[in-house]
């Protein structure tokens, strides 16, 4: 079972470890015949994901796979590649033994991105309480305009509505690795909480007399904000670095006059 974004296969360290980047026509059953095609040619598949985000009419698969020494490989792509369904075949040999499952340049909701542990972002955190003046509302400020721009591209890319705009920012979550999403909130009254289970910034910092999670909050503000169109602030009242089995952060409606763009400006109270 695949767990990590870059890994070392382990598995036959006496194999090669090989990657194919195949271009195809999206139909029925294109992606089931590319994966027959790599069973019939004995080629385990390590590790595999497929894409068809930016055309839906055509899609990319990306495998990994290992094969014995001196194997014929160029010969299987060119049988492959002559597959009705396939456009172009690349292929190539990962003479580390490493496996990544992300293309280059990778994209995050639209635009670039690049993949950090979250003892480097809680690092450049620690940096800034340390040498910045009045970092926390730097860091508000930041969290806030990337929240608003995370809903602002979701709405464009799925139907969120009032019913399920905080089910996509769960799946967001879960998917950039930050934690895991319980909430209970009343949209007409702007009023609830969002828990949030194993918060990379929390796990990291791990020892704290107060909440650490100010960019946590900041995000969900400016996501709420523009996704309700009605702005919101968020604090964090209970960390899980303050012995907390969970953080919890605590929505309410703005201060009264304060607008979504008083938000992004952080200007809150």
């Amino acid at each position: 079972m695949v767990r990590d974004l870059y890994m070392f296969s382990r598995v036959n360290e006496e194999a090669d470890v090989i990657w194919f980047k195949v271009a195809y026509e999206n139909t029925v059953h294109s992606e089931a015949d590319i994966t027959s095609f790599f069973a019939e040619k004995g080629l385990d598949i390590r590790f595999a994901y497929l894409d068809s985000s930016k055309d839906p009419t055509k899609g990319k698969y990306v495998m990994f796979t290992e094969a014995e020494k001196g194997r014929d490989i160029e010969s299987i792509a060119e049988e492959l590649e002559r597959m009705d369904v396939v456009h172009t075949v690349k292929w190539g040999y990962s003479k580390n033994r490493a496996i990544q499952s992300v293309d280059f340049p990778l994209r995050i909701l639209g635009q670039r991105a690049v993949l950090i542990r979250a003892k480097t972002f809680v690092d450049i955190i620690n940096i800034m309480n340390e040498q910045v003046p009045q970092s926390e509302g730097l860091l508000t400020i930041i969290g806030l305009r990337n929240g608003a721009g995370a809903a602002g591209y979701m709405r464009e890319m799925s139907e969120m509505n009032d019913e399920n705009f905080l089910d996509l920012l769960g799946e967001l979550f879960m998917a950039a690795g930050w934690g895991k999403i319980e909430y209970d909130i009343n949209i007409i009254e702007l009023t609830g909480k969002v828990r949030i289970k194993d918060s990379f910034i929390a796990e990291e910092i791990r020892d704290s007399d107060v909440p650490v999670c100010t960019y946590i909050s900041a995000f969900l503000a400016g996501y709420i904000s523009e996704c309700l169109k009605k702005a919101v602030q968020v604090r964090e009242s209970r960390c899980k670095s303050m012995g907390n089995e969970d953080c919890e952060h605590v929505i309410s409606p703005a201060s009264s006059g304060v607008k979504i763009e008083h938000v992004l400006r952080g200007e809150l109270h």
